[in-house]
């Protein structure tokens, strides 16, 4: 025991923390997706490989080394989705690059009067915005169409009419970067029954990732944010675009204060539409 104490050096306090905090990251990563039910799976075959070392069972000890030989090639192929999100968690974005306050406000408000008018309209939408988590394996599948970002387009795009209006718009950079996108639908057997697909593929994608979901319901005539699986009803397009603009607009300040850049941001968002009004 004490040769082990005069071995440990300040390298390897550096080293455990490291690996603490690699370990703990891919567990917040994880946390609440079917990553995390495989994984304890996985953490279940790997305590039955020693006992089995412990204990004289021979034939799952046996089968346990040939699990064991074949474990890595197993975990890459199991995992291959999320260790895809994982990457791209490495490569972020933001969603205004390179734009002012006004026309991300301005991109803010095209994006909630067409989610108002498609609700009014009893026709049925799917928005996603795009955060960090960079969304390019999806857009690659859809229509590519990089236009900037208006009310009229969201609305053509979505028209019945219209051969893709059944698939999602996503929008990369403050831009429409594909429309006729789909979505993974969520794996959560406990949702509402009464939800449609554009419902579960809205929670699907805001699950394994960090993007803002707008859906509009056609037989509700509702919109709805969802983030995080989690799914908030607005009654409005005002209140749509107050919460689009605290969540996406916040990512773009470096102020460190979280209550001085929530109270700035609700009066520069005041403002702006008070301005409008005039």
């Amino acid at each position: 025991m004490m040769d082990v104490f005069n071995q440990f050096t300040a390298w390897s306090a550096l080293d455990i923390l490291v690996m603490a905090i690699i370990f703990y990251q891919v567990l917040l990563l994880i946390r609440g997706t079917r990553a995390a039910q495989i994984l304890t799976g996985m953490l279940l075959v790997v305590g039955l490989f020693i006992v089995s070392n412990i204990f004289p069972l021979t034939t799952v000890n046996w089968m346990m080394n040939k699990f064991y030989s074949s474990f890595i090639i197993i975990l890459i192929i199991i995992f291959q989705d999320d260790i895809r999100h994982v990457l791209s968690t490495m490569g972020r974005r933001k969603f205004f690059v390179g734009q002012d306050s006004s026309t991300s406000l301005l991109i803010l408000d095209e994006i909630s009067r067409a989610a108002s008018s498609l609700a009014a309209k009893r026709i049925g939408a799917l928005i996603v915005i795009e955060r960090q988590i960079i969304l390019s394996r999806y857009v690659d599948i859809g229509v590519q169409i990089d236009s900037r970002v208006s009310k009229e387009l969201l609305m053509s795009i979505f028209h019945p009419s219209s051969p893709i209006h059944d698939g999602a718009v996503i929008l990369q950079r403050g831009r429409i970067a594909a429309a006729g996108c789909f979505l993974p639908l969520t794996r959560d057997e406990g949702i509402d029954p009464n939800l449609g697909t554009r419902h579960r593929a809205a929670i699907g994608i805001s699950e394994e990732t960090d993007a803002l979901v707008i859906v509009v319901s056609e037989e509700g005539a509702s919109v709805a944010l969802v983030e995080s699986g989690k799914i908030m009803r607005k009654a409005d397009g005002k209140s749509l675009r107050d919460e689009l603009a605290l969540r996406l607009l916040s990512e773009r300040d470096s102020t460190p204060t979280a209550t001085g850049l929530q109270s700035r941001l609700r009066t520069l968002v005041g403002d702006y539409f008070s301005r409008k009004k005039v």
